[in-house]
């Protein structure tokens, strides 16, 4: 031997049982969110969306992503903005960003960006007024609702 360290004369790295214990039971700790507190006022709507993106057929999803790629542009970034500066402003930016990533996480890969776009609109669709139009939100929603039909009871009746 050249005066290297041999790694079988040293017993595996290991935590000690207390610290392994307590961080088993953090982990199990993890409360599970109540969806009112973690999506806001359009938790019901939001919580039928992800279950919704969880289960689109890879055709809808192909026409969702078609659709999205065709109506991408400054006007939807626009209308993205409006609908994050209204959740700011509301103290809901956290709910917005839980129900855009719920979305996200749940869609297949083609539809993905459309299913997050249509939550990050739902999130703070009844602070629709100066900050965040009904234009922005119909400009998010469209890609998904051209396909999977209305998100929320009250859309198409504006």
């Amino acid at each position: 031997m050249t005066g290297a360290i041999d790694p079988r004369h040293y017993p595996p790295r290991r935590l000690p049982p207390t610290t392994r214990d307590t961080t088993r039971a953090r982990l199990r700790a993890v409360p599970k969110i109540d969806p009112r507190e973690r999506f806001g006022p359009q938790y019901a709507e939001l919580t039928r969306l992800v279950e919704t993106a969880a289960t689109i057929e890879p055709e809808q999803g192909r026409a969702i992503e078609n659709t999205w790629y065709q109506h991408r542009g400054r006007r939807r970034f626009a209308a993205r903005s409006a609908a994050s500066s209204a959740a700011a402003k509301a103290g809901r930016l956290i709910c917005q960003i839980d129900a855009r990533q719920a979305a996200w996480s749940a869609s297949e890969l083609p539809s993905r960006d459309a299913a997050g776009d249509a939550a990050h609109a739902l999130a703070v669709r009844d602070l629709i007024g100066e900050i965040f139009t009904h234009e922005d939100y119909d400009e998010l929603v469209l890609p998904w609702v051209a396909t999977m039909g209305a998100i929320h009871p009250q859309d198409g009746a504006a």
